[in-house]
């Protein structure tokens, strides 16, 4: 839990959305509500001359700019800071822009379809059962390090080509790689030596992928043509990366937040009680409500007006999905959690050409864990505050205590 003194925000002008505090102390909200009503078109001074970037909280907003890539690209970087997480190299496919985004999307559309991903139902369920039996004989613990950090890298790590030993390696450089939150990471030398550590031990895996192909990511990307040739390991590396982090902090941060959700509106008598219906719109509702990618940033490439404002060309446009998931303008009540939520066209994966690659996965797996806590009439019941991530990037929490009890099986 994090303790703040931080006054509640009464102008735009008190908001200052690169406060990782305010997000830890799950404050942005109210901010977010002030700049949508009173400031569109927020600008947001930076840490130094040229960092300042101008941000979007409203959903009509954010959609239309995700959509529009020949106005506002992501080439230069789509987090605030002006670096990239993988280095100077060639580019993680988010930070893409065409051409060269759609054919390297495109490795990977099979491997991601609903259609492949439903085929590692089962693998979810196995995970998923034997974490519960642990779960069970534990009772009290921490959810994320027990349940939500370890579900999606056991899953993930075997679909990568990643022995299921090394899968904790995956989880460290996520964190350090990725996450601003001083408990992970001691800044830019803390991300590059994770990133260097990162490409060190996916460089000898590719090696030997080439040498002996197997059923997974890694042998499928090595055997991949890009830009008319075999594709090279510079180009692998931060395509390794993102598939790094993208493979567990999104369902990670989900589970957790959705539990945290579920608990905090007493809402499991209501998902325990309702039917598949009800259950498919509140896995829709849990990623609506914890938006777990914050925001996601463009680079303006020509002069565009927008709310009366001309934002120039090279200037920073910071696209806040979780801002849009609450707008008002939307969404009835959108700060109440509603698991029959319907329509619910909510942007927890984006939109747009940058749509999350591994959306269908991580639905998959929280549905599946669902269903068999429901089914085994598991109660998870929620000990104290979350610790909260502190970031603006990623809605994460860090710790969650929690008890686990057997109930009445379905």
């Amino acid at each position: 839990m994090v303790a703040t003194n931080a006054c509640p925000v009464s102008h735009p002008q008190d908001v200052d959305l690169l406060d990782v505090e305010m997000f830890a102390a799950d404050r942005d909200g109210e901010a977010f509500r002030l700049l949508r009503d009173e400031s569109p078109l927020f600008w947001n001074r930076g840490p130094g001359e040229g960092e300042g970037f101008w941000s979007l909280t409203r959903y009509a907003d954010v959609e239309a700019v995700a959509k529009d890539a020949a106005r506002f690209g992501n080439a230069d970087g789509t987090q605030i800071p002006s670096r990239r997480a993988e280095g100077d190299g060639p580019r993680q496919i988010h930070n893409m822009d065409a051409p060269d985004h759609g054919p390297m999307r495109r490795l990977l559309t099979t491997t991601f379809s609903p259609r492949a991903v439903e085929k590692l139902a089962g693998r979810v369920e196995e995970v998923t059962a034997a974490l519960l039996d642990e779960a069970l004989e534990l009772g009290e613990f921490d959810f994320v390090k027990v349940i939500a950090s370890r579900l999606p890298l056991l899953v993930f790590a075997p679909m990568l080509g990643v022995p299921v030993q090394d899968a904790d390696l995956l989880l460290r450089w996520t964190n350090e790689s990725s996450s601003e939150d001083p408990e992970y990471s001691a800044g830019p030398e803390t991300a590059a030596k994770a990133r260097g550590e990162l490409f060190a031990y996916f460089g000898e895996l590719t090696a030997q992928r080439r040498a002996c192909p197997r059923d997974d990511v890694v042998s499928t990307l090595v055997q991949s043509e890009f830009r008319g040739a075999p594709i090279t390991q510079d180009w692998l590396n931060p395509y390794y990366m993102v598939l790094t982090v993208a493979g567990n902090e999104t369902t990670r941060n989900l589970l957790t937040g959705s539990i945290e959700a579920l608990a905090r509106h007493d809402l499991w008598p209501r998902l325990r009680a309702g039917d598949d219906a009800l259950r498919r719109s509140a896995i829709e509702e849990m990623v609506r409500w914890t938006s777990p990618v914050v925001h996601m940033r463009r680079t303006a490439l020509t002069d565009v007006e927008l709310h009366g404002t001309t934002v120039r060309t090279g200037e920073k446009v910071v696209l806040w999905f979780g801002a849009a998931n609450r707008d008002e303008r939307v969404f009835d009540a959108p700060d109440e959690f509603r698991l029959d939520r319907t329509p619910n066209r909510h942007l927890g994966f984006g939109v747009g050409p940058h749509f999350c690659l591994g959306a269908h996965l991580a639905r998959m797996e929280t549905r599946v864990f669902y269903e068999q806590v429901l089914a085994r009439g598991i109660d998870i019941e929620v000990l104290g505050e979350p610790d909260r991530l502190r970031s603006n990037w990623f809605r994460g929490i860090k710790r969650l205590p929690v008890r686990v009890t057997q109930g009445r099986r379905a």
